[in-house]
C-alpha cells in the first residue's frame, strides 16, 4: 500500500469519498422545458462557426478544470477539447498527461490512485501560479456542459473506457453535445448511432499560438468544414465578434461534493516525513538495479526525495550540490515515463529554491542533446529546465532564454522538440528593457508573440501596457484574466 493510500485509510476518508463518489456522477435534474431550450441552443452551436478550445481555457484557471471550461465558454466559445482516463476505483475523470508529476506532486499514472488519492495530491505551481485544482469526473463536465449547451470534443486517453463514456452520455442525454471523438481507443463509441460528428477546418491553431494571430483564425475559419480548435478563445471571438460574458454559475452538486472533499483532503498531512538528511540520502545514493521495475521504483523514490528538497525551502550548499548532481546525471530507463525523471524532477527542484548558481549547470542539461537511436533520452529533463530557468532570474538565464526565442525552428530542433511557448513564458519572468519587451512581442515566431502577448495581457505591468501599446495595440482591448 503506498503512503498516500496508508495516510488517506487510516484518516478514515477513503470510505466516505467512495459512498459520496456515485452521487458525485449524476447531473443535476432537468425539466422537459431546459431540456427542450439546451437542445436548441446545441443545434444552433452546431451551425458553426464552431470554436473548440483545447483542455479548456488554461489562461484563465488549471488545464481540464471546470473553470476552465467555463472561462471558454464565458469568452466566446462554443464547447472544449476534454481528455478522459479512468482511476484505479474505476471513476472518469478529466486529466490530460501520462503521468502525474508535470501537475501535481505525485507520481506516476492516473489509474495507479483512487479517485481520493488523485483529489488528495498537491498541485504544482509555475511562477506562483497553480497548475492543477484536482480533476474532475465526467459527470461533473456534463453537468457544465448542458448548463453552457457546451459542444464536446472527447479525447479518450486510454482504451476500455467506452461502455461507461456512452453509458453517462445517455443517461445525461448529451450526445447532440459531441462534436468529435479522437481515432483511437473509440472505436465503438465513433459507430454510435447517436454520434453526429462535425468537420475540422484544418489542424488546431494552438500549435504556435497561431490562435493568438487574427490573420491566421480568419484564413482557418474561410475554410470548409464547421470547427476550430484553439487553446485561447479571445482572438478568435475578437474574429467573430462575439462579446465575453462571464457567468455566474450556480455551483452543481458534483462541484459542491467535490469541493467538500478537497477542503477535507487539503486538511491532513502524511503521519511521517523523511528528514532533510534521509531526502539527501536517497537523491545521493547510486541506482545500480538492473531489473526496469525495481529500477523504476527507485528513480520514483529519487524523484519524491529531490521534491521534497525543492519544497522545503532548505537552500544550502549540500542540498544544491547533490540536486545539481542529479540534473546533470539523468537515471536511465527503457520506459520514457521513468527515463531521466529523477533529473527533471531535480531541475524543478533547483528552480523552486531560487538557486540562481545552478543556472550554467541545467542551461547544459538542455543543450545536451541524446543519440539519433534514442531520441526520448533528454524528453523529460528538458520539460522541466525551462520553467526552472525562468524562476532563476539572473543575467546568465535571461541570455540564454532570449537566445533560444530567437533561434529558427530548425536550429531549436538540434536541441529537441522545440519549446518556444514555455522559453519565452520564461524569458517573460526576467527583467526586460523596454525595446527587449517590444522586440519579443513583434517576433516573427508566432509561438513567442502569442505567448508574450497573452503574458502581457493576462499579468499586466506599467512596462507590459506600454510595450502592448507599441507593438500590438490590439491585444490592449482583449479581455485579461481576473
Amino acid at each position: 500500500m503506498s503512503p498516500i493510500r496508508q495516510w488517506l485509510a487510516s484518516a478514515g476518508i477513503i470510505t466516505a469519498l467512495v459512498a459520496g463518489c456515485a452521487a458525485a456522477l449524476a447531473a443535476p435534474a432537468e425539466s422537459e422545458a431546459e431540456r427542450a431550450v439546451r437542445h436548441a441552443r446545441v443545434a444552433e452551436r452546431r451551425a458553426g462557426p464552431v470554436v473548440i478550445v483545447h483542455r479548456g481555457a488554461w489562461a484563465f484557471a488549471p488545464e481540464n478544470s471546470l473553470a476552465a471550461y467555463a472561462a471558454a465558454m464565458d469568452y466566446g466559445a462554443d464547447g472544449c477539447e476534454v481528455d478522459l482516463r479512468r482511476t484505479r476505483d474505476g471513476v472518469l475523470v478529466l486529466f490530460h498527461d501520462d503521468m502525474l508529476d508535470r501537475l501535481t506532486c505525485g507520481f506516476g499514472a492516473v489509474n495507479d490512485l483512487t479517485y481520493g488519492e488523485l483529489l488528495a495530491l498537491r498541485p504544482q505551481r509555475q511562477f506562483g501560479r497553480v497548475l492543477y485544482s484536482g480533476a474532475p469526473t465526467f459527470g461533473e463536465l456534463l453537468a457544465l456542459a448542458r448548463q453552457r449547451a457546451m459542444l464536446l470534443h472527447l479525447d479518450v486517453k486510454e482504451p476500455g473506457l467506452e461502455d461507461d463514456i456512452a453509458r453517462q452520455l445517455e443517461e445525461a442525454d448529451v450526445w447532440d453535445h459531441v462534436v468529435s471523438i479522437n481515432t483511437y481507443n473509440t472505436v465503438r463509441l465513433r459507430q454510435h448511432p447517436k454520434f453526429k460528428p462535425l468537420a475540422y477546418k484544418g489542424p488546431g491553431l494552438s500549435g504556435e499560438r497561431r490562435d493568438m494571430d487574427s490573420d491566421a483564425v480568419k484564413a482557418q475559419l474561410a475554410r470548409p468544414g464547421q470547427m476550430i480548435m484553439v487553446d485561447d478563445p479571445r482572438v478568435a471571438a475578437r474574429v467573430l465578434q462575439r462579446q465575453a460574458k462571464p457567468v455566474a454559475e450556480r455551483a452543481s452538486v458534483q462541484q459542491a461534493a467535490s469541493e467538500r472533499w478537497r477542503v477535507q483532503l487539503r486538511g491532513q498531512h502524511l503521519q511521517s516525513r523523511p528528514s532533510m538528511n534521509e531526502r539527501l540520502a536517497v537523491v545521493e545514493a547510486d541506482i545500480a538495479d538492473t531489473d526496469q521495475q525495481c529500477r523504476a521504483a527507485r528513480i520514483v523514490e529519487r524523484a519524491q526525495a529531490a521534491q521534497q528538497l525543492g519544497e522545503s525551502g532548505a537552500n544550502s550548499r549540500r542540498v544544491v550540490a547533490a540536486l545539481e548532481q542529479l540534473a546533470r546525471h539523468p537515471t536511465a530507463h527503457n520506459d520514457w515515463h521513468y527515463h531521466g525523471l529523477d533529473a527533471a524532477v531535480a531541475a524543478r527542484a533547483l528552480g523552486q529554491l531560487g538557486a540562481t548558481e545552478s543556472a550554467p549547470i541545467l542551461i547544459a542539461a538542455f543543450r545536451r542533446v541524446g543519440s539519433e537511436t534514442n531520441v526520448m533520452v533528454n524528453f523529460r529533463p528538458k520539460m522541466y529546465i525551462l520553467p526552472a530557468l525562468g524562476e532563476l532570474r539572473c543575467a546568465e538565464v535571461k541570455k540564454f532564454l532570449m537566445e533560444y526565442v530567437t533561434m529558427n525552428e530548425a536550429k531549436a530542433r538540434e536541441l529537441g522538440a522545440p519549446q518556444f511557448e514555455d522559453a519565452t513564458l520564461a524569458l517573460l519572468q526576467q527583467r526586460l528593457t523596454d525595446a527587449e519587451l517590444v522586440a519579443v512581442l513583434r517576433s516573427a515566431n508566432s509561438a513567442v508573440r502569442g505567448t508574450a502577448i497573452l503574458e502581457c495581457v493576462d499579468y499586466p505591468t506599467a512596462q507590459r501596457r506600454l510595450a502592448l501599446k507599441a507593438a500590438v495595440p490590439w491585444a490592449l482591448e482583449l479581455p485579461r484574466r481576473k
